[in-house]
């Protein structure tokens, strides 16, 4: 009898801007617009060590000061960074996170100074990353183009299109840590079923944490579909 294929989810929380987007600000240990720049820039390449340049809090935008209930346990920030409370931070612990970090931050109000009526955060600084995509066997993703170039660059991820994607996975994947990243896959997280079971148990809110059932194909079928398509 053949073994069943573990459940693999992902979500789509890093590209769901409007629903858990909050005016806050982080400031680096090493503070500048380009250091910032880069840092966020490394986050969404699942690199946010590169710099060894983690954020110390975050702080409110001018004329903010508030954090929207769709967003209570998870919420995006500057540079679309995800940041989740003291209580999805206790969800996740007990899992194996391998390389990613919760790295809590206080949160202050516009001047920087003063700290808000919030509780400490944590910023999840995703650096697991295994490789997970099925890009042949997905639907409405993409390699995107530059303008002015008939090819993607080499180091460009796979991204959305305008409709929603039906990512195919490599049951190998489920193997190790429970939450993850593809290294050719911008925006998605991945799951295993006993954490995603976990957040949902909890009833952890927030609107943009969706969960998808990723199609899940055996690790030998997966490699023959990449070698020989």
């Amino acid at each position: 009898m053949a073994e069943a294929l573990p459940k693999i989810w992902y979500s789509r929380i890093l590209s769901n801007s409007v629903e858990i987007s909050v005016e806050l600000d982080f400031k680096l240990e090493d503070h500048g617009i380009q250091q910032a720049a880069d840092y966020a820039n490394d986050y969404r390449r699942w690199e946010p060590d590169a710099r060894r340049n983690s954020p110390k809090y975050l702080h409110f935008d001018k004329g903010r000061g508030k954090i929207k209930a769709s967003a209570a346990d998870a919420m995006l920030i500057a540079g679309g960074m995800l940041v989740i409370s003291q209580k999805f931070r206790d969800v996740l612990v007990p899992f194996d996170l391998g390389a990613t970090r919760l790295i809590e931050v206080p949160i202050y109000k516009a001047d920087g100074k003063t700290l808000s009526d919030y509780p400490p955060h944590y910023l999840v600084q995703i650096s697991e990353t295994k490789p997970t995509l099925v890009p042949e066997e997905s639907k409405n993703i993409r390699l995107p183009i530059p303008p002015g170039k008939t090819e993607p660059l080499p180091a460009a991820m796979w991204g959305e299109t305008y409709e929603p994607d039906e990512l195919a996975v490599r049951a190998s994947s489920a193997a190790g840590a429970d939450l993850w990243a593809d290294p050719k896959l911008g925006s998605r997280l991945f799951f295993t079923d006993r954490l995603k079971r976990a957040i949902k148990a909890e009833k952890i809110k927030s609107r943009g944490l969706d969960f998808v059932a990723a199609k899940v194909l055996p690790w030998g079928v997966a490699r023959a579909r990449i070698l020989f398509h």
